[in-house]
């Protein structure tokens, strides 16, 4: 009895070594560093919004200064929103304009959507980051943090391609074209330059020197400010969805090197496979219960704006305005390439899910005890079921919803022409 349980103990400590090596047989020492990389546009963005999961502590002090950091910012937006909504209704004659300024209402509504959504979801999202930052830490071998690595470097290079359209469209939007439009004349025939948001403000009307261009100065600021949630929020979620993606194609890489494994510690792998594909299907759900909204309404919104922003570019190509045209030009390329950008991550991490399943039954299984078998066979049923993001529970995001969000903005911008 005693040679049995000697022989136990011993076997239960050749376990525990084989899991303390594998776990730091390899350090990463610039996971700090790797984890900014993937976050640092996301964070430069939000956290002057208060919006960021990360920003601020859990004291009391700290709480109750974002909640007013919030309240001024989203203050601010409504400060120009509002009004504009009032002068589109009650106000607005031109109907050609007014088919202009209903995509920047849309887009700045979507904007608002999704600066609610991440305060309402700050602590899921918050745990999302936290993992983000452990799962670089943890990293297991140089091999899994180039993959890391790669994925990272896609997130931020669809950042980088978003933020430059938007930023190079909406800026020329917000200054260029009121300082090239047709000056509005006054009652005493003196010009001003208009708004970049037509306004009313029941309130007050600053139509005289310095409060007017006071006025213009602040809704540039202000329509940044909604730029830069709508920028940061779309840095973020690309983020998490290529990390998302990354964490499958780990767990797919440790698979097809699964039966090459010379240590014969099998189950000690396949513990660590199982529970790190649990890890990205719970990551991925996160994502999809906290975000889905944001999807819907981001695939839904700029189908219409890419509707209007169409529109705007054939009224200006008929009236000779270059700059008009090049604007909603580089607009709309902007909504195009976010929205396939998008679609293109939700149809990657669905793919990359369901690959866990073909690398388990591609693994020289048949080469492996019979008990482990069973076990690959239960990935595979697992991952028939892939990890997918879906617009509001209504569709997944794919690339398929991307070619009926084309087509369908087509049709919109057919009804449109044979209205106006």
């Amino acid at each position: 009895m005693e040679t049995t349980a000697t022989k136990n103990d011993n076997t239960n400590q050749n376990k525990n070594e084989l899991q303390l090596t594998k776990t730091n047989k390899y350090e990463n020492v610039d996971y700090k560093s790797d984890a900014d990389y993937a976050v640092v546009v996301a964070r430069t963005l939000l956290t002057p919004l208060g919006i960021y999961p990360l920003h601020g502590s859990d004291t009391s002090l700290s709480k109750f200064l974002i909640a007013i950091q919030i309240i001024i910012v989203f203050g601010l937006m409504l400060f120009l929103l509002v009004p504009h909504f009032i002068w589109t209704f009650f106000d607005a004659e031109d109907l050609k304009k007014l088919m202009k300024i209903i995509a920047a209402q849309i887009f700045n509504s979507l904007a608002l959507i999704k600066f609610w959504t991440m305060i309402i979801h700050k602590k899921e999202l918050r745990n999302c980051l936290i993992q983000l930052e452990n799962n670089w830490k943890n990293v297991l071998c140089e091999e899994d943090r180039v993959i890391m690595i790669k994925n990272a470097k896609i997130g931020r290079f669809f950042t980088i391609a978003y933020l430059s359209l938007s930023y190079g469209g909406a800026l020329p939007y917000h200054i260029l074209l009121p300082l090239t439009a047709e000056r509005i004349v006054k009652e005493d025939n003196s010009t001003q330059i208009p708004l970049p948001y037509p306004t009313d403000y029941v309130f007050f009307v600053p139509e005289d020197s310095p409060g007017y261009e006071m006025l213009f100065v602040t809704h540039i600021i202000i329509s940044t400010m909604i730029l830069s949630t709508n920028c940061g929020i779309y840095s973020l979620i690309a983020t998490y969805i290529m990390h998302a993606c990354c964490l499958f194609e780990v767990v797919c890489r440790h698979l097809d090197e699964f039966s090459k494994n010379n240590t014969n510690n099998f189950k000690t792998e396949l513990t660590w496979i199982v529970e790190n594909h649990n890890r990205a299907i719970q990551f991925a759900e996160t994502l999809e219960s906290s975000l889905n909204i944001v999807f819907l309404c981001e695939m839904v919104g700029c189908t219409v704006i890419i509707c209007f922003l169409e529109y705007g570019v054939i009224v200006d190509w008929e009236d000779g305005k270059l700059l008009g045209l090049v604007t909603y030009v580089i607009l709309m390329t902007s909504i195009f390439v976010n929205c396939f950008i998008i679609s293109f991550a939700g149809e990657r991490l669905k793919e990359q899910s369901i690959k866990i399943g073909e690398s388990a039954y591609f693994a020289e299984w048949y080469l492996l005890p019979k008990g482990l078998v069973y076990d690959f066979m239960l990935i595979m049923i697992r991952s028939s079921k892939p990890a997918s993001l879906s617009t509001g529970k209504v569709s997944d995001l794919s690339l398929a919803g991307f070619a009926g969000l084309v087509k369908t903005s087509a049709a919109y911008l057919n009804f449109i022409r044979a209205v106006v």
